[in-house]
């Protein structure tokens, strides 16, 4: 769906709000040449200049916009930076601009961008459910207005009320004491907006948990991601990331509560980060630990009405950009990568596809994905001046990177019910593979998906491996669905991204039996087990046979044989039987004792 013509020329394309009172004729992702663009830059700029000071711009203008990072980078080690990424209206001419165009006043938000209605119908979600279930949401510093800001954002767009006052919302520090730690100054709040707004969209009845960090370091965020847990979150989302390297043995040990759904952001730089050209080549954490749902970037286009129409790897910069380094700026794009530390979990090393990932047994982010793309980014209210970092505060804005796909997953999973019982609920996504939207345009590397015989070995810049496409040594990979979306699993989009909650479920083994339906007393009869496993190398290991006469039988075959002592009645006969990753399924039929 990308097509890119010239040599060293920056290629821009179009992105479509195709709601209703839009071009009926708009195609999402469609091309803008060089002289399309040229011949509306006058325009635009106008545009642009007057969208700065207009919620609403009118229907069908093209506007332009680059990504600001709402944190800042780090480079200290043990020091997390948050993934939003805050869409700002530019001039056409501003290096890296992004031309958009937007859709009528009234079916979008007061900025321009995502509502929750448009959330909802895109991806098949029931958002008044969630009873029951708590959020966790870890972030770091204090946000003074959250509770206030999510008030205006539920009034807006009559959502049920969500606040401190009525225990919908609860806000604490990282010990879960009442003394918030000190005000925000870099950006960290507006992360804490999203985080929360998006959370109450997704899962109206779902109760929040807000555990602010006194610091965007390791050990403050652990200790807030436990804390979290404690609490009774059953889902906690975090929508930061670092090199997996940085990260302690103690810091994983956060991230791993079996039980509880652990959603953690991809990152906003691409495969191994090659949108900071830093060349060290590895995923971020906690994304990268095999105890967490990876959740990646899409690019979401709806149609009129405000239906899904397709989805794409995000990714706003790769070989459009030709060098990056000329635009001075990191343009974006969902994260991933195998992990250098890492092991993969059985449920991605059994799936058929695996082979050509190139990851071997180290574990592949991600998961499953999620709109990221700040040009199709969700709006939030957020009315705090945090200084420099985001100052002044625009109150309404739009919101991309994958801090807004990691909490809208783990409210998803919030409307599912949580784990279920699950240990590493990721591994319920991989029970589901035909029941997702399946992304299969794209790729968060270098080369935007387009593969080798079309992009030029980026990996011998000397930048580290950017593409997926050619090893390290420039030959070309055998395989690139570490990161270029492809039928089923992918790196980029995992799974795929949610198609109703079904996919959020628990499932297990399926199980049938055969044999007599009527048996003599005191004479042996068999019955025998038919199983099929939803699972990428999942297998029954374990069946249990209840006779319904107070016996049972526990074998690792899938036969049994048995004999009823008495005559002249009807009994039920249960099977339950249990696969290598301790899911379950049953089934049970009469039989009748003469």
């Amino acid at each position: 769906m990308r097509h890119y013509s010239g040599d060293k020329e920056k290629m821009g394309r179009y992105r479509y709000w195709l709601t209703v009172g839009a071009v009926a004729a708009a195609v999402a992702g469609s091309v803008v040449t060089a002289a399309t663009a040229a011949a509306t830059a006058a325009t635009a700029a106008t545009a642009a200049t007057a969208a700065t000071a207009t919620a609403q711009p009118a229907a069908g203008t093209t506007l332009y916009a680059v990504g600001r990072p709402a944190c800042p980078a780090v480079s200290r080690l043990g020091k997390t930076s948050c993934d939003a990424v805050i869409r700002e209206i530019v001039n056409a001419s501003t290096k890296g601009a992004h031309p958009f165009r937007v859709g009528a006043a009234g079916t979008i938000g007061p900025a321009g961008g995502l509502t929750p209605r448009d959330l909802a119908t895109a991806y098949g979600l029931a958002t008044t459910g969630g009873h029951g279930q708590t959020v966790g949401i870890v972030d770091a510093y204090n946000d003074p207005n959250i509770n206030a800001d999510l008030q205006t954002f539920d009034s807006h767009y009559g959502l049920s009320t969500c606040s401190t006052g009525d225990d919908c919302l609860r806000v604490v520090n990282q010990t879960g004491g009442a003394t918030p730690p000190v005000n925000d100054t870099t950006g960290w709040s507006v992360e804490e907006t999203l985080d929360v707004e998006t959370v109450h969209s997704v899962c109206g009845s779902c109760h929040i948990i807000l555990v602010e960090a006194k610091s965007n370091g390791n050990s403050d965020l652990g200790t807030a991601e436990d804390t979290a847990v404690r609490l009774g979150a059953n889902e906690v989302s975090n929508s930061f990331g670092e090199p997996e390297s940085d990260s302690s043995p103690t810091y994983q040990a956060d991230f791993n509560h079996p039980g509880v759904v652990i959603t953690a952001s991809a990152g906003d730089d691409g495969y191994y980060s090659f949108d900071d050209l830093d060349g060290v080549s590895e995923p971020n954490a906690p994304a990268s630990y095999n105890t967490t749902v990876s959740v990646g970037g899409t690019s979401l286009f709806l149609g009129q009405g405000g239906n899904r129409q397709s989805e794409t790897v995000w990714n706003d910069n790769g070989i459009r950009d030709y060098y990056q380094q000329a635009f001075a700026r990191s343009l974006g794009a969902g994260g991933g990568g195998c992990s250098t530390l890492f092991s993969a979990r059985k449920w991605q090393t059994s799936l058929g596809v695996w082979g050509s990932t190139g990851c071997g047994t180290k574990r592949l982010v991600s998961d499953v994905s999620a709109v990221a793309d700040y040009l199709t980014g969700f709006d939030i209210y957020d009315s705090y001046n945090c200084g420099a970092a985001c100052s002044p505060a625009p109150s309404w804005f739009t919101l991309g990177g994958t801090s807004l796909s990691s909490p809208l997953v783990a409210a998803v999973y919030g409307l599912a019910g949580g784990a279920h019982g699950v240990a590493y609920p990721a591994l319920t996504l991989y029970g589901h593979l035909k029941q997702t939207h399946d992304v299969t345009a794209g790729g968060n590397g270098w080369c935007d998906g387009t593969g080798a015989g079309a992009c030029p070995n980026p990996n011998s810049s000397g930048d580290g491996v950017l593409d997926c496409a050619y090893k390290a040594s420039g030959a070309v990979a055998v395989g690139d669905r570490a990161c270029d979306a492809l039928a089923g699993y992918d790196g980029p989009t995992g799974v795929g991204s949610p198609n109703g909650i079904a996919m959020f479920m628990r499932t297990g083994p399926s199980v049938s039996t055969t044999g007599p339906v009527t048996v003599t007393h005191r004479k042996s009869a068999t019955w025998t087990a038919t199983t099929k496993d939803p699972f990428p190398g999942g297998q029954v290991v374990r069946y249990v046979w209840n006779w319904g006469d107070g016996t049972s039988t526990i074998s690792t075959s899938h036969s049994a044989s048995h004999t009823y002592k008495s005559g002249g009645v009807t009994r039920t006969i249960t099977l339950t039987v249990t696969d290598n990753y301790g899911m379950t399924g049953s089934t049970s039929r009469k039989v009748h004792i003469k």
